[in-house]
């Protein structure tokens, strides 16, 4: 039986997916308050949500003011993709030197998520673009079966999330382009079980969406 979610949860729950959905932008103010009335629960509850989200390094707190949503910097942006580089290499390592063949749903579901992406991306919706790249890096570290690996990309796809939103409205339509012709890359070179080009490829692919977020967030 699932436990109901207590009230500094789902304080903390909605205050953040607003945050990473970009709902509430850098430098937006929000309160105790608001938060308290918007639930109808209790302001304790939220203040200790709002605690959590200051350690997360999403928001910054003025006592009897409010709190500020803290802008997405460069250093975010540029630390969330060098530690993914880090998580992703060592999930494709492990699971191309383990198996003398990849599963075959493994491959299955990385071409389908290809066919995915392209439709999202010739349709310019870049939330289901972004939902569908998640779903497309998150299927290989799965598959190498060390759930850490896979708790720590979660959390830094969610990072990523915000960055995505923060940007969303600077050449998404060529990002998109972009990110989905990498990925066939890296689908194809897998596909090979060439483990060299494949960590070749990855690192190309990270590093060229990192520089193409960092020139958005400087833009944005």
């Amino acid at each position: 039986m699932t436990r109901p979610m207590s009230a500094t949860d789902r304080a903390y729950h909605e205050t953040r997916g607003r945050i990473l959905d970009g709902l509430l932008a850098g430098g937006d103010v929000i309160t105790e308050g608001q938060v308290s009335t918007s639930l109808g629960i209790s302001r304790t509850p939220v203040r200790e949500a709002f605690l959590r989200l200051q350690a997360e390094g999403l928001l910054q707190l003025y006592p009897k003011r409010g709190a500020v949503v803290v802008p997405v910097s460069v250093e975010e942006a540029t630390s969330v993709m060098e530690a993914r580089e880090i998580i992703e290499t060592a999930a494709a390592t492990k699971l191309l030197t383990e198996n003398e063949e990849l599963p075959r749903h493994l491959m299955d579901a990385l071409w389908s998520n290809l066919s995915e992406q392209q439709l999202h991306a010739h349709s310019g919706d870049y939330p289901a673009f972004m939902e569908a790249d998640t779903r497309f890096h998150l299927l290989l570290v799965e598959s190498c079966d060390n759930p850490f690996l896979v708790d720590l990309l979660r959390n830094l796809r969610d990072h990523q999330r915000r960055l995505g939103q923060s940007a969303a409205k600077t050449d998404a339509a060529e990002r998109m382009v972009a990110a989905h012709r990498e990925h066939q890359v890296l689908v194809d070179r897998l596909d090979r079980g060439d483990l060299d080009a494949y960590l070749s490829a990855l690192r190309a692919h990270l590093r060229a969406g990192r520089a193409r977020l960092l020139g958005a967030v400087q833009r944005a």
